[in-house]
């Protein structure tokens, strides 16, 4: 009979502590702060491959474009992208260095989970695919959604006001159509860590 109590209360003190300890993670989890302060750094990026085989034309494709941003205070960051690119179309191979500088300023909170930006950017290309560097201005807003307080989805829709320049051409185009003719302007979904 001893024994027995001895193990209800060993069950009874278990289940007395896991209590605890989950009632104390809910209430930390609740205390949770979403958003940005001075000092903050956030790091992403994207990583693409591509590959196709249409009437008879073999291409494959790939970048890597790691990307960083500081805070310099609790509404604005500075950023910076490298994105190195690699194609093959039939044999023959390329590669393209990109880099950018970005602003953003976070202006708006939807509620406690989404904050809205406003982005501006500079970017520069160079590399096989381009006969002349090519420069590109841009401007656009997007939206970051925390998932938990370090880790967060962003969506940027980035070609609302776009200047591009390349050689003696250049283009700007206001407004987003519905169309992506650039696809460094385009729409994009990723997850970013704030460290």
């Amino acid at each position: 009979i001893l024994t027995k109590n001895w193990f209800k209360m060993k069950k009874l003190l278990l289940f007395i502590t896991v209590l605890f300890f989950g009632i104390s993670t809910i209430n930390a989890q609740d205390d949770a702060s979403y958003g940005y302060a001075q000092g903050d750094w956030l790091m992403g990026g994207s990583v693409t491959f591509n590959s196709s085989d249409t009437d008879g034309v073999e291409e494959s494709g790939s970048m890597i474009a790691p990307a960083a941003h500081y805070f310099i205070n609790d509404e604005w960051a500075i950023g910076a992208s490298v994105g190195l690119m690699s194609s093959e179309t039939d044999g023959d191979k390329m590669s393209d260095t990109h880099f950018s500088f970005t602003a953003r300023n976070y202006f708006m909170e939807l509620n406690e989970r989404n904050k809205i930006y406003f982005s501006l950017g500079l970017g520069m290309a160079s590399g096989d695919s381009y006969s002349d560097s090519a420069t590109s201005l841009g401007a656009g807003f997007g939206i970051n959604y925390f998932m938990t307080e370090n880790i967060i989805i962003d969506f940027n829709l980035a070609n609302i006001l776009s200047y591009n320049k390349q050689g003696d051409n250049s283009s700007m185009n206001i407004g987003w159509e519905g169309s992506i003719n650039n696809r460094w302007a385009s729409p994009t979904l990723g997850i970013i860590f704030k460290l």
